[in-house]
């Protein structure tokens, strides 16, 4: 298990929040193309979430793989 910064844990979950404000804020105020980069900005959030909605957790993958055998050296 390895040890992760604050930093670590929290950069996406920062990035996504301030991708949420940003997109609703370009929403409100521009027309035309800004509502265009708005619905960019508000549908990242929905595609990273899918992304791990669907994938294979590490652990599972590592069940799945052929056991290894350590050899013993003598």
């Amino acid at each position: 298990m390895s040890h992760k910064t604050n930093r670590q844990i929290f950069a996406l979950p920062a990035l996504l929040g301030v991708s949420t404000v940003a997109g609703l804020g370009v929403g409100l105020i521009g027309d035309g193309m800004w509502d265009a980069g708005a619905g960019c900005l508000l549908a990242l959030p929905l595609i990273v979430t899918g992304r791990y909605w669907v994938r294979v957790p590490a652990a599972k993958q590592r069940r799945t793989e052929a056991p290894r055998l350590a050899s013993i050296a003598r």
